[in-house]
């Protein structure tokens, strides 16, 4: 067992349990942990954390933390000396009676659906509550790029099987039927094979590899005796990426094959960039200007790099719908996911039916798709969701997202609405909290990429002041320009290449203002 991580935060407050946070993801991050296990041992961090610190009574003076790895496992052991607390107990976890459905709201629910185990010892006279969360490593065994051999002579497949084996995973096929055979049901990084051969010859086979959409890309080289003008020109004309003439040496084979390797990863790297830029695009939000008496504005800054901020909205007969989506991971799949979730909501909201709290209904919904959905439930993300109507009226939900802010000209504040993330719990149900706006008053909604974008606990929260400060001081001025304002402050005191980050400003203009009416 290493313990890769031991801090007691003494004294117990949330400003000590955030610098330990960031001590972990740096750990994590410092060891390979992917960004999805990273993200997972965080979030129960802050959750327990934030139960001990503002749901128990007393409250402990100490919570002591320890990382460790240890046998397949890494094991997050919080020993505190506050209020004993049991959250393994199912009834707790299914009424989620133990945290309150705030500030994300994530809770018991989370802890359990994100974890691999829970262990919990209640203190004693002598001992402190003792909170285990553990995950299994998943051991992924370095691979070494395969290769496909076809080679009718034995002797001849041998020796070139032994030329490569100590580099590759090395696969033999004794004629081309063989080899198209086994390229049906595996996978191969490399094709090397000979062009004359009984039955099927390596021209056959490669022209059957174009028929077949799994092996029309893959990498192929010819290795052969044969060689003429008419035969070389022939198999070149087929798209191969190397053409050998027997006899070769090892050193020749080698570097042949690695070099069409190298070639095939970074054509692979360029349609992947091209896919996460056409996605990227396609994900760009917009708001209509003026709906149903509300103005809007947005401004957003994208890392390019996974995940991203998704804004969809829905322009009703009865309401104007802006849902705000973050969706978490810093990888093309993820980027993948946010382009499918948006999807997957833009479904929903155009089959929602009409009731006086669509955007918790939404909610309800979106968190059971996600958790019934084998592809949508391997991600993380939190929403909001608003509903905005012609007589200023705004109804608010939200799935584990940040808290949105309400500006009015006597000042700003965080507004207390919350729930359980997405997918975490069957039959989550959402309570929108309704506002009666007046011309003037403004609410914001964004991504937590906003305030986390600096580097230090310290200058976190200097962002967020100065941020809400610069709503405030910008309360009067058009929408466009306020928000602009904001992202300016962003962009000087944050770093947008840590997330992205969006904020949406909305405002009634009065029950006639488009008409124009008395």
């Amino acid at each position: 067992m290493v313990s890769v991580v031991h801090e007691t935060c003494r004294p117990a407050t949330l400003e000590r349990v955030s610098q330990t946070r960031k001590m972990i993801a740096q750990t994590l991050k410092a060891r390979g942990v992917s960004d999805q296990l990273s993200n997972k041992i965080q979030l129960c961090y802050s959750e327990a954390t934030a139960n001990l610190l503002e749901h128990t009574d007393p409250m402990p003076t100490f919570i002591d933390v320890c990382l460790e790895c240890s046998d397949g496992k890494w094991l997050l052991h919080l020993n505190d000396d506050g209020q004993s607390w049991d959250p393994t107990l199912p009834e707790r976890v299914q009424s989620l009676d133990t945290f309150e459905e705030k500030e994300g709201g994530r809770g018991l629910a989370l802890i359990q659906s994100m974890t691999d185990e829970v262990e919990y010892t209640h203190r004693t006279t002598f001992t402190e509550n003792r909170l285990t969360l553990k995950w299994k490593i998943q051991q992924v065994a370095a691979t070494k790029p395969s290769i496909l051999i076809v080679e009718d002579d034995d002797s001849q497949r041998r020796l070139i099987t032994a030329y490569l084996s100590s580099a590759f995973h090395v696969v033999e096929a004794e004629n081309g039927e063989t080899a198209l055979n086994y390229l049906t049901t595996h996978s191969v990084d490399l094709v090397i094979s000979d062009i004359r051969m009984p039955g099927m010859d390596g021209i056959s086979l490669k022209k059957a590899l174009h028929n077949h959409t799994n092996t029309l890309l893959t990498p192929f080289i010819f290795l052969t005796y044969a060689d003429s003008p008419d035969i070389r020109d022939n198999a070149l004309g087929l798209g191969i990426d190397d053409y050998l003439v027997k006899p070769v040496s090892k050193s020749a084979l080698l570097q042949s094959a690695r070099r069409v390797l190298h070639r095939s990863e970074q054509i692979y790297r360029q349609l992947t960039d091209k896919v996460n830029q056409r996605i990227t695009q396609g994900l760009t939000p917009s708001l209509p200007s003026l709906s149903h008496n509300w103005k809007t504005a947005l401004a957003t800054r994208n890392t390019g790099i996974g995940g991203g901020d998704v804004v969809l909205h829905r322009d009703t007969a009865n309401y104007l719908m802006v849902n705000l989506v973050d969706i978490m991971g810093h990888d093309v799949a993820a980027k993948f996911f946010s382009y499918a979730y948006g999807g997957y909501l833009r479904g929903l909201m155009f089959h929602l039916e009409d009731n006086d709290s669509p955007s918790a209904n939404l909610l309800n919904r979106l968190s059971d798709c996600a958790m019934e959905d084998n592809l949508l439930s391997q991600v993380i993300l939190t929403c909001c969701s608003v509903s905005m109507f012609d007589n200023g009226t705004i109804s608010l939900a939200s799935a584990g997202h940040p808290a949105p802010i309400l500006i009015t000209p006597n000042g700003s504040r965080f507004l207390d609405v919350g729930g359980i993330l997405p997918g975490v719990l069957y039959g989550a149900e959402y309570i929108p909290l309704s506002l009666q706006l007046q011309p003037g008053e403004r609410i914001a909604l964004y991504t937590d990429g906003l305030f986390e974008a600096a580097e230090t606990q310290e200058d976190r929260q200097k962002l967020e002041h100065d941020v809400v400060e610069m709503l405030q001081i910008t309360s009067s001025l058009p929408l466009d320009e306020s928000v602009e304002r904001v992202m300016q402050v962003f962009d000087t005191k944050g770093d947008w290449h840590r997330d992205d980050a969006t904020i949406i400003l909305l405002e009634w203009q009065g029950e006639y203002a488009v008409t124009g009416l008395d």
